[in-house]
């Protein structure tokens, strides 16, 4: 026989007490019966204690409850509207008796229950003015679970993916429940990491706990939009705690710390999530790193100005899209390896690149030894910042600005036909550094006609060499300069530049790019001084090129790090700036949470995320606390 169960609650923050809601199921019946979805939610019990804001005497008043089962059904049988709904309820009226959509008028003198059928325009309503985006969330998540709660139990679910099938060792509800339990128990351990290495300079008389300050600030930090002063009091709604603080209070005591104890605080915590991933075999053997700078969200606010009208904040700084903003320069572990942020800082104004990549190697090369390479893009191309790189024992790779040399090379490879080059800059004491030259647009049928008109060879006897370089890199056929593949959207990145770089005006060197390196696996020659012919350096720039791609991961890393930063107005940058790193170490632990689950779930796993930022948000925003929370 059948017998289901299933039960979860769920956040309406500000809605009640603990801000928590109960929505449960119990199924009952025989082995010979033929349940569905529908069946499923139609006995899904709803918290009565859900808010619902519409005059209940009115004559066509109608509880929130059944309203919830309609749209629960509209999420799990994935229909885009409420017509479907509307209409699925006309062929199936005794669906929405189950549901609790019954007539109850005095007039009606039959003891047959008569279904109240709910009109498209109601269920529109309902969806879309009645349920708040919180309640809206909560159907779609509900669906999602009792669709895989049929499938978990064989029972038929809406889409033919969902039919009744052998069952696999690892189903995506027991998954869900996993990731569940592993991001409690990691947060659990990660918290004490947080709250041992973090501090603020308070008399000794406080009686709030320390600890509030940073549940408070992962509270808020992983809600949308939401900012100190709301965030506090929504924080007071929800902790366990008797007293916390007020968002004023929250935010002065933050402003007492300076810039380098908040770096320090971090770097301490992100030493002991190494730590961590490295018992799992994490983080050990060569490192590759990457190095780039970020901004807040525009700043509006009054500015302090010279006589010229040239704003002369210290950390408010201009950008090319001519808003102002705080920035923020970082280092995080990219590649193959799990993507911690190892260190970062404010931007201030007049500091120079040298100084970034310097200030943030010398912190990134005592927490982790071993790392290789360091990938920047042209923004950071000057000898003074690939002098400090080799300084500090690492290696580098960046795109290059093209100078007169280099849009002289440029010509002469392409009179010589040549598609790549590697050109080799010796020096003393320290490795050659090499300018790595790659095409950055096709051939043009004009250009294969001239080469005919020209006495060329048959172009189908030449090597093809573009061919093979689109083949090394995974480009389209008709995409190197395009943006169909990776690296079409790689080297375009890169052309965007190409408009702000003056230097490009010396000469023309069109239909290139330049990346430069020091890294010994690139080299023109081979270890009897012989030339590499133009097949093996393609290879070779190939697999560079594949390397320098992984920049990529610090750009989608700022993405993320802003989903969990707390919104402000504040004019501090040392406010400002620790919003943006204490949202890395939010960022950091959602990335051990996610490597520690796959290695729950495979023996080999990949290095694509399997909890999704979204996931460990939602799940996060029910832990961010213990209990006991000190």
């Amino acid at each position: 026989m059948f017998d289901l169960r299933w039960d979860s609650s769920y956040d309406l923050s500000n809605h009640s007490a603990d801000g928590r809601f109960r929505f449960s199921l119990r199924y009952v019946g025989a082995a010979t019966d033929d349940p569905t979805v529908k069946n499923l939610i139609g006995d899904l019990s709803v918290d009565p204690d859900i808010p619902d804001a519409r005059a209940t005497w009115h004559r066509n008043y109608t509880p929130l409850a059944p309203w919830i089962r309609a749209h629960v059904l509209k999420q799990a049988m994935g229909w885009n509207g409420e017509t479907q709904l509307a209409d699925h309820f006309k062929e199936h009226p005794e669906l929405a008796v189950a549901y609790g959509f019954v007539s109850d008028d005095p007039t009606t003198q039959s003891e047959t229950v008569r279904p109240n059928l709910p009109a498209q325009s109601r269920l529109w309503e309902m969806w879309h003015e009645g349920f708040d985006d919180n309640l809206r969330t909560i159907c779609r998540t509900v669906a999602s679970e009792l669709v895989e709660l049929a499938r978990e139990e064989g029972i038929p679910a809406p889409d033919d993916v969902f039919q009744p099938g052998g069952k696999g060792n690892t189903s995506k509800r027991s998954e869900t429940r996993l990731i569940t339990d592993t991001t409690k128990e990691v947060w659990q351990q990660t918290k004490p990491f947080v709250t041992e290495e973090f501090f603020l300079k308070r008399g000794s008389n406080a009686q709030i706990h320390e600890n509030a300050f940073w549940e408070q600030h992962a509270f808020m930090g992983v809600r949308k939009n939401m900012f100190a002063e709301s965030g506090a009091d929504s924080f007071y709604v929800d902790s366990t705690r008797d007293r916390t603080l007020s968002g004023s209070t929250h935010r002065w005591q933050i402003r007492k710390l300076t810039i380098e104890e908040m770096r320090r605080q971090h770097r301490r915590t992100t030493k002991r999530l190494i730590e961590r991933a490295r018992r799992d075999g994490e983080l050990v053997g060569e490192l590759w790193t990457a190095i780039d700078v970020t901004k807040g969200a525009p700043f509006t606010g009054e500015m302090d100005t010279d006589d010229g009208g040239n704003v002369i904040e210290p950390y408010i700084l201009g950008h090319r899209d001519g808003n102002y903003y705080h920035q923020w320069a970082s280092i995080q572990i990219v590649g193959h390896d799990i993507p911690l942020v190892l260190d970062a800082l404010p931007r201030k104004r007049g500091m120079a690149k040298d100084e970034i990549v310097a200030e943030l190697l010398d912190h990134a090369t005592e927490m982790v030894d071993d790392i290789d390479l360091v990938m920047m893009d042209r923004e950071f191309d000057s000898d003074p910042v690939k002098d400090s790189c080799e300084e500090h024992g690492v290696y580098f790779l960046n795109p290059k600005r093209k100078f007169t040399d280099q849009n002289d090379t440029i010509e002469e490879m392409k009179r010589n036909e040549e598609t790549v080059r590697i050109v080799e800059q010796p020096r003393e004491d320290h490795p050659n550094r090499k300018n790595l030259f790659l095409p950055s647009t096709r051939e043009t049928p004009e250009d294969e006609e001239t080469k005919n008109e020209e006495g060329d060879d048959d172009p189908d006897e030449r090597p093809n060499h573009r061919q093979e370089m689109r083949g090394e890199l995974g480009l389209a056929e008709d995409d190197i300069d395009g943006d169909a593949s990776p690296l079409g959207r790689l080297l375009g990145e890169i052309r965007g530049d190409e408009p702000l770089e003056t230097e490009d005006a010396n000469g023309d060197g069109t239909g290139f790019v330049v990346f430069q390196t020091n890294h010994p696996f690139v080299s023109a020659r081979d270890e009897d001084g012989s030339p590499y012919d133009e097949r093996e350096q393609i290879h070779m720039i190939a697999r560079v090129i594949r390397w320098y791609r992984h920049r990529w991961g610090i750009e989608n890393g700022y993405k993320k790090i802003k989903t969990f930063m707390v919104r402000t107005t504040s004019t501090c940058p040392r406010y400002r700036f620790f919003n943006f790193m204490f949202a890395c170490v939010l960022y950091n632990v959602w990335r051990l949470v996610d490597l520690l689950v796959k290695l729950s779930l495979e023996m080999n796993p990949d290095y694509s995320p399997r909890v999704n930022a979204n996931q460990f948000v939602t799940i996060a925003k029910q832990y961010y606390g213990l209990d006991p929370p000190d």
